[in-house]
């Protein structure tokens, strides 16, 4: 299991309440977790100079000097706790519902499902010149470019065709593009002649969502 290192607040109260928390459970559990004396010692005494120096930056006796005393113990408050999670509260015998109750974030390390693609991209089809055109998509109403959630490309249809296609297995050539836009070039024979264009959305797994209309566009 691995801890994140965003786990201390940002904002003193906070901070003087969080490691007030943390201390207590360290304190609580130190033998079974194989914390030293020493350092048990240590972290008890930054917790109580952060507090009482954020106490005394808190009223009306602040000045410089206190609040750079507050900084400086809040330095050496989070050197200990940060010592004590890379060092000591990795051992495997500490749970992860003990790492949540000290105020530490867990890492889930279960991967989350990849679903089956449920929407269907849009494309627009480009002349860029001779025998090039490009196929640009996005996801159907969305302005943005980025791929829905576990899609890994899209799976284009398409075959150059004497009369409209029947259906999507008349479109016989598959490319997957996992970049927008995707460049085709045809040969020369095919200029002026009509490609048939379809579209989907594939998952890591190779499995397909919903196909677009049939699109054409006329080879330059």
């Amino acid at each position: 299991m691995t801890v994140r290192r965003d786990y201390i607040p940002t904002k003193d109260a906070e901070i003087a309440a969080w490691s007030e928390n943390f201390t207590n459970i360290v304190l609580a559990n130190a033998g079974s977790w194989e914390i030293s004396p020493q350092e048990t010692t240590d972290l008890q005494t930054a917790t109580t100079n952060f507090k009482n120096m954020h106490d005394l930056a808190d009223s009306p006796v602040r000045n410089k000097i206190i609040v750079k005393e507050k900084n400086d113990a809040k330095k050496i408050l989070k050197d200990r706790i940060r010592h004590l999670v890379n060092f000591r509260l990795r051992n495997p015998i500490i749970t992860d519902a003990q790492r949540i109750s000290m105020g530490l974030h867990v890492r889930d390390t279960a991967p989350s499902p990849i679903p089956v693609p449920s929407s269907r991209p849009e494309m627009n089809i480009d002349v860029l010149d001779f025998r090039r055109l490009s196929v640009s998509f996005h996801d159907f109403g969305s302005a943005s470019k980025a791929k829905p959630y576990g899609v890994n490309g899209a799976v284009i249809l398409y075959s150059v065709l004497n009369s409209p296609p029947q259906g999507l297995d008349d479109l016989t050539h598959t490319v997957l593009a996992t970049r927008t836009p995707y460049i085709f070039e045809f040969n020369d024979k095919d200029r002026g002649k009509t490609v048939y264009f379809a579209i989907c959305w594939q998952n890591e797994k190779g499995e397909r969502g919903p196909m677009s209309e049939i699109s054409h566009a006329i080879i330059p």
